[in-house]
């Protein structure tokens, strides 16, 4: 029979409900250098990927420049280089935009 991996998580959220559904999962809290899935608050989560770099067994709950994503000023200033960059390349895709 085959053993399952354990899945050890780290987070520097205190909420009751996130602890609660790891441990449902079967998953234990991790150590600062050892772990695989790390719940980052937004403010968190630069800090965490300025100062070390991730394992190929660990994974944040973040993309890295999200809020590029996710800001709606930072969303314009992108369509805006996207528009000029087709407008470079071709400019018969323009009228889709």
């Amino acid at each position: 029979m085959e053993k399952k991996k354990e899945v050890k998580w780290m987070t520097d959220i205190d909420k009751s409900c996130l602890k609660a559904n790891f441990e449902k999962r079967g998953w234990v809290e991790g150590t600062v250098d050892d772990w695989n899935f790390y719940w980052a608050g937004v403010g968190n989560y630069r800090t965490l990927m300025e100062s070390q770099r991730l394992n190929e067994n660990q994974i944040v709950n973040h993309f890295p420049n999200h809020s590029e994503l996710t800001r709606k000023d930072l969303m314009v200033k992108n369509i805006k280089r996207y528009k000029k960059e087709i407008e470079k390349t071709n400019p018969t895709e323009l009228k889709y935009l």
